[in-house]
């Protein structure tokens, strides 16, 4: 791209056409292309200005900023609608045609990003939102020092990457397991001071491998007066998990049905929990972050545990409301992000 000219010289350019001389003429003189001189006369004479027009930036958003309110009013009547989704209906119902990168950066400059939002339609259910709002209003009376949440996540030979790249004509070859579908489930608890009671299973969750997990890794960990909570599934519900938990002096509270959400080590594990299991995929950031974590063995501890605290003593009542998000671009992030998206298999 072409350097901005200076001030001196448009003044004197300028001022050698008024004085008579043509527009070609002038460029010859000063050594500039004709059609500079020609465009800088008509913006002196209508708005009496020789500085250069602003360079670069956005300069093809009137079009789709035209369509603001329409794009807005449909992301709020489906907030999972797709870029592509939005593309066909502004040129079904408007004749005109957007890229979906351009509608990704109109709705980026107004910081509507794209997030999960599944969850479960059950929680409208009368019976449903009204155990999880007794479920809300009893979070007071718990004591955070006193909690500790339990919660499972697996891995699957299954969980291979469909696509790849290879030159056009070509097939895209790359092995991966089929026939013999092998899981892992990685089992723990979270409480004030950190993780604790993990246990790797390999194999599928069911009520003997949870009650077995509870009477060896978890009963052994436990102290008078701790209240254990975990979610509200079948595999957690044989009647010797709470009486191995009560020898042990602890309460069991089964959270409302369908409401994950209240779970705190889900809140708080990462989101990535399960990148190790892509293996080759483990690139970039958080590649640097384990290396970082490698470095500082006892980091991760510490990390866990203030991130608990913050939320519990902070957030602790939109937690059980609404979960956590995070909209913060990363680098505005504190360093208790660095164990945020650490994986925990």
């Amino acid at each position: 791209m072409a350097k901005t000219l200076s001030m001196d010289l448009r003044v004197r350019v300028i001022a050698a056409v008024e004085g008579g001389l043509s527009r070609h003429a002038a460029a010859e003189r000063f050594g500039i292309g004709v059609a500079t001189a020609v465009r800088w006369l008509p913006t002196w004479h209508e708005a009496g200005a020789t500085a250069a027009k602003p360079r670069g930036g956005d300069r093809h958003s009137a079009r789709i900023e035209a369509f603001g309110a329409v794009i807005l009013a449909a992301v709020d009547r489906q907030v999972d609608i797709t870029l592509v989704e939005l593309a066909a209906l502004l040129e079904r119902e408007h004749g005109e045609q957007f890229a979906p990168s351009t509608i990704w950066r109109f709705l980026d400059r107004r910081d509507l990003t794209f997030k999960k939002t599944a969850h479960a339609s059950e929680q409208a259910r009368p019976d449903v939102a009204a155990r999880r709002e007794a479920w809300f209003a009893a979070q007071p009376d718990l004591d955070p020092e006193r909690l500790v949440f339990i919660d499972e996540t697996g891995a699957s030979t299954k969980m291979a990457r469909l696509r790849g790249r290879a030159p056009r004509g070509e097939r895209c070859r790359a092995p991966v397991p089929h026939g013999h579908w092998k899981t892992t489930t990685f089992i723990g608890a979270l409480r004030l001071s950190g993780m604790t009671a993990p246990m790797v299973l390999d194999g599928a969750m069911n009520g003997a491998a949870f009650l077995a997990y509870v009477e060896q890794v978890l009963v052994p960990t436990l102290q008078p007066g701790d209240i254990v909570v975990m979610d509200n599934l079948p595999a957690h519900k044989p009647a010797a998990v709470r009486t191995a938990i009560a020898r042990a002096g602890a309460t069991l509270l089964y959270l409302p049905p369908y409401s994950p959400d209240f779970n705190l080590l889900r809140s708080t594990a990462p989101k990535g929990r399960l990148r190790q299991a892509e293996g080759p995929a483990a690139h970039g950031r958080s590649a640097h972050r384990r290396r970082t974590l490698g470095r500082h063995p006892r980091r991760p501890a510490r990390l866990l545990a203030s991130r608990v605290r913050e939320l519990l003593h902070r957030r602790w009542v939109r937690a059980g409301m609404t979960g956590f998000c995070s909209s913060r671009p990363w680098g505005a992030r504190n360093k208790l992000a660095e164990w945020e998206t650490k994986p925990v298999l």
